[in-house]
């Protein structure tokens, strides 16, 4: 009797075949991967999370217990959070410093997003958002779109 080996194609099909049966991928895992495959923005500038008062040690023992601070930067455009948890649900109150925008997106993984304007200085609420990652997109009077890195809250 002889061996056929496997070409590389065909072990990694087989492998997978396998893996699926042995250690499947779960369901809710699946449903957020495409959650969060369909929030994608390719064309908007992203804010990276450049602080966070929750990691940020000596911010926070000299504050002491209150809001959560996140600062989201992408070049002269920032974004800055106060984080405040309510129960099982947060409330975020920002401001938008560098540019201008008409409106805020919140967009929760799993959920529809939440839509609320920016007042002329910048600022804006969310209130009762579900605790877990969050991204916020900024929609800029230039026509472009800011949005933060995802951010668990």
């Amino acid at each position: 009797m002889t061996e056929r080996s496997l070409s590389d194609d065909e072990l990694m099909t087989w492998l997978g075949e396998l893996a699926a049966v042995a250690d499947p991928v779960p369901e809710p895992l699946r449903s957020a991967a495409r959650d969060a495959f369909g929030l994608r923005d390719l064309e908007a500038r992203v804010a990276e999370l450049v602080r966070d008062s929750a990691v940020d040690v000596p911010a926070t023992a000299v504050r002491g217990p209150g809001p959560r601070m996140l600062s989201f930067e992408a070049g002269d455009v920032a974004v800055e959070c106060e984080v405040t948890p309510q129960d099982s649900r947060r409330d975020i109150f920002g401001q938008l410093v560098g540019g201008t925008a008409a409106a805020v997106d919140a967009q929760v993984a799993g959920r529809q997003a939440v839509t609320v304007p920016v007042d002329p200085d910048g600022c804006f609420g969310i209130r009762g958002l579900p605790a877990g990652p969050v991204r916020l997109r900024c929609h800029l009077d230039d026509g472009t779109m800011l949005v933060t890195s995802w951010a668990v809250i």
